[in-house]
């Protein structure tokens, strides 16, 4: 099972409009029918199951017969941002398994040692703009997380601002700096340095303004992994 995205806009009392990627996804990939049933959700919490209606002028028509509100959703908010890497692949990867995980944010970010600097363009905006998408309704979420584009170091602390945690992975910190527990609710900052790591005054800038180093051990691991892990490390450690 897996749940399908609408937006809030195109659902209207006990009815359903679906377009876009997932019309195509559930046209012609899948091949639904009228009269099968689907799980949709509007990306900000609300579930709606749903009877296939008709499919009329690259749209989907549904009735809702059952909806529901915020379910498996991690009682965290976490914003990720990931330097930018030289294989596109591999950030993409990076994001789709940060949906599934439970971020709510995601800023790709540029620093001194980026190897692919620069802002995204609009294509490869809307190709993880797809990835997200996919991510949130394959792993049963109702929230889809917010993709911003690039944006430097300096810009990161005026995000921040008002955040409980800030959180940078640098593989030269202590390794007994471990995650501790947080509560719920709180806003955290996870940030994710690129393939050749922070420069020393790139993370003498961060500790000054804030932001705690944590370490996942001896290794030195990929970007993505660390990425991956410390998201999954943070929401297993929240306070119930």
């Amino acid at each position: 099972m897996e749940y399908y995205y609408t937006h809030k806009s195109n659902i209207k009392d006990d009815e359903l409009i679906i377009d876009e990627i997932e019309y195509e996804h559930l046209s012609k990939v899948l091949r639904k029918k009228s009269g099968d049933r689907i799980t949709v959700t509007d990306g900000e919490l609300g579930i709606f199951e749903c009877i296939i209606k008709s499919f009329t002028n690259k749209k989907i028509y549904c009735i809702i017969i059952k909806k529901k509100h915020d379910l498996y959703e991690p009682q965290i908010n976490i914003t990720l941002f990931l330097s930018l890497l030289k294989n596109q692949d591999r950030f993409e990867f990076a994001v789709e398994k940060a949906v599934e995980i439970g971020v709510k944010r995601i800023f790709a970010i540029s620093t001194a040692h980026t190897i692919k600097s620069g802002i995204l363009s609009n294509e490869k905006m809307k190709r993880i703009e797809k990835i997200i998408i996919r991510a949130m309704g394959q792993s049963m979420r109702c929230f889809l997380p917010s993709f911003y584009n690039t944006v430097s170091l300096n810009n990161i602390n005026k995000i921040t601002r008002d955040y409980d945690y800030k959180i940078v992975m640098y593989e030269h910190s202590d390794i007994k700096n471990r995650f501790d527990y947080f509560k719920q609710n709180s806003n955290i900052a996870l940030l994710i340095g690129p393939e050749g790591g922070f420069s020393e005054k790139e993370i003498t800038y961060l500790i000054d303004t804030g932001w705690a180093t944590f370490s996942l051990g001896n290794r030195k691991l990929r970007s993505e992994t660390a990425a991956i892990i410390s998201l999954f490390e943070i929401i297993n450690r929240i306070i119930k």
